[in-house]
């Protein structure tokens, strides 16, 4: 039984494997994108060359994989190969939509970022990030200028004696101490005022002036050293205003963003067209490659139902079509299937009402075949008596050849008889382990010799191939069809065997197949091959291959045939493997 299998070839990635590829890319675009326009904003180092390598790598595999699947493809439309053109137009489709899908999103993505940043330019932002700026610094330098008035007048040392509160003077006043020097030249904290969380333990100068920010211990303050007269110093800390530094660093990270923003809009259609193409081109790779394997998995199945729809048109009903999907292609195969089988099994009944139809006009031919040679029998016995009774002398005369032609009639019934009674009494087959390779050589050596012109190859016949058979019923089929051959060429050509293994269903069969290089079969002649008494010889009975199905059906096998006018014929033989012998 043949069959189609409609599950998809593997000519390119499988869908798991491309989904994996898929979600890599995904992945690494993710970050890439991310990671390109955050640190490139922030003028931080990004290793742009490994992103590259990994996406050039990736398209070239991609790339090799789509150049193998486009090359059969185009390959399968010069040769014109079933569902090769149907495959194009689903792969077209599949293309075609996902460039309108594509094209028109990265235009739209590059527009609507290009449109952002003009529209931040519009809204001059980078301006009011500067003009904040100047803010901060004015008031930083503000409160430097009233830190120093307070330092060089006389209330603050008022208010370290007295102890009096800071805010009564400034709110911005956080912390006032006195430093007295020691003889060793070193300076101790003597007094102090004001909030313990901005006192220091050490003075951080001794010059007057300002004392020079730390991040850490001068966190939102600025602080001032005053001398005294008496040798003291005084440290005073003046607060900037809660988050100062903190609100400060904001505003300068946004004014250099803008900065970047705006040298970044004339150079965003090139960065993001260069982004597309290097990274968005893997995407469309394996888009592609999808889309091939999405039409080969769509296209295939109709490829085979139109080749097995060919096949019944022809007459073969063995064929089935393979489906492992439960979607609507796959109930259109089974109903197919289920066609095939019921249709399958009408012509079988077709054909035994045919063959028991055939039965009485065989018992009919045959007594016609039997009267045909009584009559020059009865006439050349007839002839003897009437001679020998009339004139004895001359008996010799006729004797000779009346009796040439009642034997040769006689032998001719005989011949007829013996065929029948093999057609119809042909015994049942006694099974046994039988190697192939040795019954195939004992049935060419009886003519190898006797046709020195014909041709016998039996390279391709397999050494190891047991099959379960009676092994001198194989060996008429194999002597009838190799005559056969050897007739239809004349005594002149060549004789192929060879052997295959095939399954079917659950079991497997061993294939013979039998080529000649003989003038072939004509087509009106094919449908009769196998029926009994059917014959093109001249000295035929018309029962040789009739026999020869018979065998191969009682050996549970099939056997049919291909044939060219001209070119020669093929006939086939399934049976089955002897399966605890091979493989």
């Amino acid at each position: 039984m043949a069959r189609f299998d409609a599950q998809q070839r593997s000519t390119t990635l499988t869908i798991p494997a491309l989904i994996f590829i898929y979600a890599i890319i995904g992945v690494l675009v993710l970050v890439f994108s991310s990671n390109l326009f955050t640190q490139y904003i922030n003028r931080q180092n990004f290793s742009v060359s490994l992103y590259i390598f990994i996406f050039a790598l990736i398209s070239l595999v991609l790339g090799l994989f789509l150049t193998v699947a486009l090359y059969r493809l185009i390959r399968d439309m010069i040769q014109k190969k079933s569902g090769s053109r149907l495959k194009f137009k689903f792969f077209s489709y599949f293309l075609i939509l996902t460039l309108f899908i594509s094209i028109p999103t990265i235009i739209i993505h590059i527009r609507l970022i290009s449109n952002l940043l003009s529209t931040w330019k519009q809204a001059k932002s980078e301006s009011i990030t500067e003009d904040a700026h100047w803010f901060a610094l004015d008031a930083y330098r503000y409160r430097l200028t009233l830190l120093q008035r307070l330092a060089e007048s006389d209330q603050l040392l008022f208010a370290l004696e007295q102890h009096q509160k800071l805010s009564e003077y400034d709110p911005a006043l956080l912390a006032i101490q006195e430093f007295s020097r020691e003889p060793n030249g070193q300076y101790s904290k003597r007094r102090s005022v004001g909030d313990t969380n901005f006192f220091l333990p050490l003075i951080p100068a001794t010059e007057k002036g300002f004392v020079t920010r730390n991040e850490t211990r001068d966190r939102d303050c600025i602080r001032y050293i005053a001398p005294q007269q008496n040798g003291n110093l005084i440290l005073i800390t003046f607060s900037l205003g809660p988050g100062f530094d903190e609100k400060l660093a904001r505003i300068e990270a946004g004014k250099a963003i803008m900065q970047t923003l705006s040298t970044l809009e004339s150079q965003i259609v090139p960065l993001l067209g260069g982004f597309y193409l290097v990274f968005y081109l893997p995407i469309l790779l394996m888009v592609v490659i999808i889309a091939i394997s999405l039409s080969e998995s769509l296209s295939q199945p109709i490829s085979n139902l139109v080749q097995a729809t060919r096949k019944v048109a022809e007459g073969d009903l063995s064929i089935r079509v393979i489906s492992t999907t439960k979607d609507d292609l796959g109930a259109l195969i089974d109903s197919f299937n289920t066609m095939v089988r019921n249709l399958e099994r009408a012509q079988s009944r077709a054909l035994q009402t045919e063959k028991e139809n055939i039965w009485k006009d065989m018992s009919q031919r045959l007594a016609h075949e039997i009267k045909n040679p009584l009559t020059p029998i009865k006439l050349s016995a007839e002839r003897v008596l009437r001679r020998w009774k009339t004139e004895p002398e001359r008996l010799g005369d006729i004797l000779e050849s009346s009796m040439m032609a009642i034997i040769q009639e006689t032998d001719g019934l005989t011949n007829l008889l013996t065929e029948f009674r093999t057609f119809s009494r042909l015994p049942p087959p006694v099974m046994e382990r039988t190697p192939l390779q040795p019954l195939v050589e004992e049935a060419i050596s009886l003519y190898r010799n006797s046709y020195p012109e014909v041709q016998f190859i039996t390279d391709a016949v397999q050494h190891d191939m047991y099959l379960r058979v009676d092994r001198r019923h194989i060996n008429q089929v194999l002597s009838n069809l190799i005559v056969n051959s050897i007739d239809a060429m004349h005594g002149r050509g060549l004789i192929e065997i060879r052997t295959d293994l095939v399954k079917k269903q659950v079991c497997r069969y061993c294939r013979i197949s039998i080529r000649d290089t003989g003038c072939g079969i004509p087509a009106e002649n094919r449908p009769l091959i196998f029926t009994p008494y059917f014959t093109t010889k001249a000295a035929g009975t018309g029962l040789g291959l009739s026999i020869v199905e018979r065998i191969v059906l009682d050996h549970g096998g099939t056997i049919w045939f291909d044939s060219a006018v001209g070119v020669g014929t093929t006939f086939y033989i399934d049976l089955p493997v002897d399966e605890g012998i091979h493989g």
